[in-house]
């Protein structure tokens, strides 16, 4: 039971879309909209200057939902069959708006929309469990809108649309007060840290509002995570010698399973079969299918559409007990189909309970939180003899270590359509400061200091001063200009190291913290460098941790 008395005001909808006489054409036809298709066609105009708009699934997909919105003559068009012209000036004269504002007025804005934001926090933001006020992260349902989703989505272009009220589960105390709203359900389930939950309408997956991440028992469940993979450290010679004895079995199904568990632990991929209902062609480890996998003399290929249909390429050498797991594919495969599943009847449920066989409470999950804390760990012992390099380099390679832990996870990202010109605008700003000499009129009140005449002793003492204090001042200057320009080397760098890969991901949900917090302890570096606020609330129990590099780096 996590808890006993639990009052909160239900979640915030977005406001309501406001009409803006937005007309369409389709074949040339005036048509006249609703306020939903209103808002659709509104939608879409925002995307009008992104890839999306010029993606083909994601445009057939949105004139699909949309024509479903029409009379039904309407119902076979296509993209090109429909004119959002006047949808698109209204957002460029939006956009033209906004840009005209002066400095005054946008900050007034942004005053008002703090002071809105204050205003719901205070509503929303706050629960009462157990007597103590505690925080909630995500009070406010989802906006309507154009799904985007990650990758190659099938579902891409879909319309999602708006969450009401009645969509909407709440959690309540027995005794609490019910918000005001026509809730689709009340219940009491006390065995939860959710607040309200819902079904998202295109991905049928369930949505929830939670605690905030500050929240007793947020922090109590993320610190147990981090000693499962822990725990898993400690058992791994065992876990793999039993791995690797039962890929020899001559049971065939516990030859598979096996087989699946190592890979899982020899890449970190996920389990396969807990995916969203709608992405048919998404696969992990124990839904790969022939296709998916290439065996060479000496390696092991992999190439798929992983979680959020991201694309996953590996490719492993056979060397040591990977020549055993090789043999095992090869055998799996032989006389398969390509569109046949490699591991047939085995699941996450085979390859759970074996895993908990072996250590208790061992789940395929456990696996990425550890495998990623142990690359990151490996990679901060091979650069920990850094304590004279200079902070800048010292937070460098340990984003470079959270990279490799992002590449083994696989968090690709989207690369941003901005990041060309940022990326050439940092490197026209390290040539300028190149060219910058800060300490140049430093150096001219020197020489003028140096050619003064001083004749009495206090004349030479008080030049002899100034000379010192206006050394100090150039090399100080000096020291502050290589530092600014070794700070924007060390991100263009970085910036070019991680242009595929979303290190957020792998530092919020897969390195234990405590790994980052004792070595930049060992290395003289702040940890809040490497952590947002909002991380450093997430992990505001790693405070408590007392945690020695030294001790850390020996396993």
């Amino acid at each position: 039971m996590k808890w006993k008395t639990l009052q909160h005001n239900g979640i915030l909808f977005p406001p309501a879309y406001e009409a803006h006489g937005i007309k369409i054409k389709i074949k040339g036809e005036n048509v006249d909209l609703n306020l939903n298709q209103e808002e659709m066609a509104y939608q879409w105009a925002k995307k009008k200057d992104t890839p999306y708009a010029q993606d083909k699934v994601f445009q057939k997909n949105f004139t699909e939902d949309f024509a479903k919105t029409l009379p039904a003559k309407f119902k076979n068009i296509s993209y090109q069959d429909i004119d959002f012209s006047h949808a698109y000036k209204i957002v460029d004269k939006e956009k033209d708006l906004r840009e005209m504002m002066t400095k005054e007025e946008k900050k007034a804005l942004a005053l008002k929309r703090k002071e809105l934001r204050e205003k719901l926090v205070q509503k929303y933001g706050k629960a009462i469990m157990d007597g103590k006020e505690v925080d909630v992260a995500n009070y406010m349902a989802e906006p309507p809108g154009i799904f985007i989703g990650r990758g190659d989505h099938p579902l891409r272009g879909r319309w999602k649309p708006r969450v009401t009220a009645k969509d909407v589960t709440l959690n309540l105390g027995k005794e609490a007060k019910v918000p005001e709203g026509n809730w689709g359900k009340i219940v009491h389930d006390n065995d939860s840290m959710w607040l309200a939950g819902w079904t998202d309408y295109l991905t049928e997956k369930r949505k929830y509002v939670w605690l905030a991440d500050t929240a007793g028992l947020k922090q109590d469940r993320d610190k147990a995570k981090y000693e499962k993979a822990v725990k898993l450290s400690k058992e791994i010679e065992k876990i793999k010698e039993r791995i690797v004895k039962d890929m020899k079995s001559k049971d065939p199904k516990i030859s598979r399973i096996a087989t699946v568990c190592y890979l899982i632990y020899r890449t970190a991929m996920r389990v396969g079969d807990e995916k969203d209902p709608d992405e048919a062609d998404t696969v992990g480890a124990t839904t790969l299918r022939k296709e998916h996998i290439n065996i060479t003399e000496n390696t092991i290929e992999f190439d798929f559409l992983g979680k959020d249909s991201v694309r996953w390429q590996e490719t492993v050498k056979a060397e040591g007990n990977d020549k055993q797991f090789q043999e095992n594919l090869k055998k799996l495969i032989q006389n398969k189909k390509p569109k046949d599943e490699i591991f047939e009847d085995i699941t996450s449920r085979h390859v759970n309970a074996y895993y908990s066989s072996i250590v208790s409470g061992l789940t395929a999950k456990v696996f990425r939180t550890y495998l990623a804390t142990t690359m990151v760990k490996n990679y901060l012992k091979e650069h920990d003899n850094i304590k004279g390099k200079t902070p800048n380099e010292k937070l460098y390679h340990a984003k470079l270590a959270n990279l490799e832990a992002a590449i083994m996870c696989n968090h690709k990202r989207t690369i941003p359509k901005t990041y060309e010109d940022a990326l050439q605008k940092k490197r026209d700003t390290l040539k300028n400061i190149a060219k910058e000499q800060p300490w140049k009129k430093t150096m001219d009140a020197l020489k003028k200091a140096e050619a003064m005449e001083a004749k009495t002793d206090a004349q030479k003492k008080n030049k002899a001063k100034k000379i010192k204090t206006l050394n100090e001042q150039i090399k100080k200057q000096k020291e502050k200009h290589s530092e600014r320009a070794e700070k924007l080397q060390l991100q263009i760098d970085l910036s070019e190291k991680t242009k595929d890969y979303n290190l957020g991901t792998s530092l919020r949900n897969y390195i234990d913290p405590r790994i980052f917090k004792a070595w930049t302890n060992e290395v003289g570096v702040e940890w809040e460098k490497l952590y947002t606020a909002a991380l450093q609330k997430k992990f505001l129990w790693v405070q408590n941790e007392k945690v020695l590099w030294s001790e850390l780096a020996k396993n």
